[in-house]
């Protein structure tokens, strides 16, 4: 999934992967980005919910992975469950590079939980609000992202698909 974008509110309960875009995936997810927000209601320890990927993993020698993207969406989990800014939980092992969380926003300010587990997983940075509308983030490629004021509240876009 490449080049795709989402603004919604994503609800889920128990013994789930929830995500601001892609609920679990063992695909290669770039230049996208979430907004809106995530909420795992009732869930218990094996539930995950991301800004942008509830659960990313490896199945039959496909591993998911996540790149140049970024999320805005706010992500609780009042009833339990396992958060992160970005992914809810990440067991690609390197799989993720030039990814985002917006820690005005989401609610999740701690830097080592872009993902909600493992701790500190490399490729996930933690961005405010101001940053994320100062320039385009690294890895980002300003033939495909835009930044503009005027355009989605001054955070970047994806030139091919603008906000409506």
């Amino acid at each position: 999934m490449q080049n795709c974008s989402s603004n919604v509110t994503i609800s889920s309960g128990r013994l789930s992967a929830v995500g601001g875009l892609i609920g679990s995936s063992i695909g290669a997810v770039s230049n996208s980005y979430a907004m809106g927000s995530v909420t795992l209601k009732n869930a218990n320890a094996a539930s995950y919910a991301g800004g942008l990927v509830g659960a990313t993993g490896c199945f039959d020698g496909w591993c998911g992975t996540i790149a140049s993207s970024y999320s805005t969406a706010a992500v609780t989990a009042p009833g339990g469950g396992t958060i992160g800014g970005l992914v809810g939980s990440d067991t690609t092992s390197g799989g993720i590079s030039n990814a985002y969380w917006d820690t005005t926003t989401s609610g999740v300010t701690n830097p080592g939980q872009g993902a909600g587990t493992p701790a500190n997983d490399p490729g996930i940075t933690g961005l405010t609000t101001a940053q994320l509308q100062a320039n385009l983030p690294p890895g980002f490629d300003p033939a495909v992202w835009g930044e503009d004021p005027g355009v989605n509240g001054g955070l970047p876009y994806l030139l091919a698909n603008p906000p409506q």
